[in-house]
């Protein structure tokens, strides 16, 4: 007997043991399995109908989550009965409602000198002719993040953006942070499986945008694991001490060694990364805010599952990452959410009276990360919680709104999150030397979508971020994929990243003597302690 997925018209082979969870990646269905698998994030939700007995009983992670007898945990539920059918539907809303996700930044003015050029009808790559001109020459920049994929479709004769196309990462059905994709890549197939999955969204969001013939060349950016599945490198060494990648070298490529739409001369450039789990992605946004030329000391924070920090100017730069882990994208978080429409984003407390904003203005569904920092700080604010994260009184939980409700275990899961970015922040503070000061910080750039939406006087009070001025705190977007474009379309800005990218000192906070000090000092909501 088969397993059935009516949605999709897809089945296979029924064989005990297996969990649905592994049916839905053999066959390339969509689904978060934002933990890996390991029945904690609760995301993997799925409607089966099936004779008793066919599947194993529910699991103690699946009645923290399920409170019905038709749901289950896709990674929880396995085969033990392979005489009848099993027909599974998909509820995760993640995959009902598309994710908003933030595609553009600040464009910056540069000058233009591309490696791909026209001379009279014909194309070059530098001195190589790749050929006939055909009416337009264009680029494509990528930036690959654990949670979301941004493509650009540059134009390389004027270096404008013509088009932009973001999509979730593909490989989030294997898990959503780098660790569990680290250890996915290590089983079996599972290297081959994660880079068709990146490989084949590209070339659907360049064909959606152009004819892939008139792209000859790519640029790419991400951490270390998602720039090396990229290119076909093996992440192993990302996953055990001293963590660090094979090579941190630029990468280059051609588009058909990967399989990638292009123009036959077409080639990929990834930029170099700066060590351990601060990647290209981290480099360009130095790239696209040249904080490696300025005097002023500022400090470039990009929060996500894998959050990177980087701290200085022209004479010195140092960065570190962290681990901070999904909870402000919602995975763990029964009630969290990622950025779709429905997500509560905003959320104030006034006598105990919730009032919130949702993204597009719809029924609200879930909290995502900016909702979550607002609730934090409005249940300190307003002596709900304590500095602890415990609630005053007897309730464990505090309504949001009609079936959204925050629990103190949800919050003691926001506190190590917050935590973990603190002491990166902490850290290169402290290891900057000359006596840095907060004062002496001209300003905190926050890059990426979850730091452009976030209110930043609610992240300072939590301790998310130090506490300075907020007119010192500036959002300038997905700074990462303006920096690829300036390295696609200028020989100079790429020739200063592969510089900067050995300038840059990269701080293991694990190997810091006092970590476990400074990590329980940032630990619970100290302004309210």
């Amino acid at each position: 007997m088969n397993i059935i997925f009516p949605e999709y018209g897809k089945e296979a082979e029924l064989v005990e043991g297996r969990t649905i969870l592994s049916y839905l990646q053999e066959l390339g269905i969509d689904i978060n399995a934002s933990c890996g698998g390991e029945g904690t994030c609760g995301q993997c939700l799925v409607e089966v109908k099936c004779a008793p007995g066919v599947l194993s009983d529910k699991t103690e992670a699946e009645n923290e989550f399920i409170h019905n007898n038709i749901h289950r945990l896709a990674c929880q539920a396995k085969i033990l009965k392979t005489d009848k059918p099993v027909y599974v539907r998909l509820k995760s809303i993640l995959y009902l409602r598309r994710l908003y996700i933030l595609e553009s930044g600040e464009h910056t003015a540069i000058p233009i000198e591309p490696f791909v050029h026209r001379e009279g009808e014909r194309v070059f790559y530098e001195l190589e002719d790749v050929g006939e001109y055909t009416g337009e020459i264009y680029g494509i920049t990528l930036d690959i993040g654990t949670t979301t994929l941004s493509l650009y479709l540059i134009d390389l004769e004027t270096g404008a953006v013509l088009s932009v196309s973001s999509r979730e990462n593909p490989q989030t059905k294997y898990g959503n942070n780098v660790i569990s994709r680290i250890e996915f890549a290590g089983k079996g197939k599972g290297q081959d499986i994660l880079e068709r999955e990146i490989r084949t969204a590209m070339n659907e969001m360049i064909a959606s945008l152009t004819d892939p013939g008139k792209v000859y060349e790519i640029m790419v950016v991400g951490n270390p694991v998602m720039r090396n599945l990229f290119f076909g490198y093996s992440v192993e060494s990302l996953g055990k001490s001293p963590y660090e990648p094979l090579s941190a070298n630029a990468v280059s490529k051609t588009a058909k060694e990967l399989g990638l739409k292009g123009n036959p001369g077409a080639r990929v450039y990834g930029l170099p990364l700066i060590g351990g789990f601060v990647g290209a992605d981290a480099l360009a946004v130095v790239l696209a805010t040249e904080m490696y030329k300025n005097e002023p000391i500022c400090m470039a924070v990009d929060i996500g599952t894998n959050t990177e920090v980087v701290l200085g100017n022209c004479d010195r730069l140092i960065a570190a990452s962290s681990a901070a882990g999904p909870a402000f994208e919602g995975a763990g978080i029964p009630c969290g959410i990622g950025g779709v429409n429905g997500a509560i984003k905003e959320v104030r407390i006034e006598n105990r009276e919730v009032m919130y904003k949702t993204i597009g203005n719809t029924a609200p569904i879930g909290v995502c990360g900016s909702g979550l920092i607002d609730v934090l700080a409005e249940l300190l604010d307003n002596k709900i919680i304590d500095g602890r994260g415990k609630f005053y009184g007897a309730e464990k939980e505090f309504k949001i709104a009609e079936g959204i409700w925050l629990s103190e275990k949800d919050i003691d899961q926001l506190n190590l999150a917050k935590t973990a970015v603190a002491v990166s922040i902490k850290t290169l503070m402290e290891r900057y030397g000359v006596g840095l000061e907060l004062e002496d910080i001209d300003s905190i750039i926050l890059a990426g979508g979850f730091g452009n939406f976030i209110n930043t006087g609610n992240a300072i009070r939590i301790g998310l971020f130090p506490d300075v001025e907020q007119e010192k705190v500036k959002k300038v977007g997905n700074t990462a994929i303006e920096g690829a474009r300036q390295a696609l379309i200028s020989k100079t800005k790429r020739d200063d990243a592969e510089a900067v990218a050995k300038q840059i000192k990269h701080i293991k906070l694990e190997e810091e003597e006092n970590f476990m000090e400074k990590f329980v000092s940032e630990l619970y909501f100290q302004k309210y302690l």
